[in-house]
């Protein structure tokens, strides 16, 4: 499982010194109550064209979001046990979405772990990509995945993979059994993804690490696009590749 953080690490790191930056949102996240700055909220961006990127405000608030090339780019503030103002912003443009755009949040912690606006989960991808941000659970292997795996302890040998999320959580009294996974393969034919396991990702609080089974009827080579629901609200589309 180290290998498995060290990687992500890596992934994360290489993401913020790679980046070719068209434009750029940034402000501060702060308390609604006292006017004090949040640390540790992931300030997250979707592009239709460049995927998911993310920026954690520092311990005054601060955040800065560099995006590629969108039409169209999704923007929200995550923290576990808070809900933000605004909920979500969308900046769409005839063209590219460019230059400086100032976004500040506002947030209020919850007493208790409840859902108080369901949003949509947001499925990672990789840098300036729409590839799932994804790795085999037992190998920790990037993309392309086998369908197979002879190591795996279950006995349909199949490939478990390991996808993150931000905005992903279980409320008090809710079962694993709300959030489903599917899949659309190259012929159009959707699978359905079964959901094993989900847990916070140690050292990435804001982040959820969701571990599917790839389906025994899937014709490989393959690529796939993947999404995930939850309480009947779908999350972006990220692709996989399946050897």
């Amino acid at each position: 499982m180290r290998h498995f953080y060290l990687l992500l690490a890596l992934i994360l790191t290489t993401a913020l010194t790679a980046y070719s930056q068209v434009t750029t949102f940034s402000g501060k996240v702060t308390d609604q109550t006292t006017g004090a700055g949040i640390a540790n909220v992931a300030v997250v961006a979707q592009g239709n064209q460049t995927g998911t990127r993310v920026a954690v405000t520092d311990a005054t608030g601060n955040y800065t979001l560099p995006m590629g090339a969108n039409n169209n780019i999704k923007v929200r503030a995550y923290r576990t046990n808070f809900v933000f103002n605004p909920l979500q912003v969308v900046f769409v443009s005839t063209g590219i979405v460019v230059g400086p755009h100032p976004l500040d949040f506002t947030g209020s912690a919850l007493p208790f772990p409840i859902l108080i606006f369901g949003l949509e989960p947001l499925l990672l991808t990789e840098d300036d990509s729409l590839k799932a941000l994804a790795v085999d659970s037992i190998f920790y292997q990037r993309d392309p995945l086998p369908l197979l795996n002879n190591n795996n302890l279950g006995s349909d040998k199949r490939t478990r993979i390991t996808l993150l999320l931000v905005d992903l959580d279980l409320f008090s009294g809710e079962l694993l059994s709300v959030i489903t996974a599917q899949a659309i393969d190259q012929s159009q034919v959707a699978h359905d993804l079964p959901v094993e396991d989900l847990r916070k990702v140690p050292g990435f609080p804001w982040m959820t690490q969701l571990t599917v089974r790839l389906p025994s009827n899937l014709v490989v080579p393959n690529q796939l696009s993947v999404s995930v629901t939850a309480r009947g609200k779908t999350s972006n589309a990220a692709t996989i590749r399946v050897q």
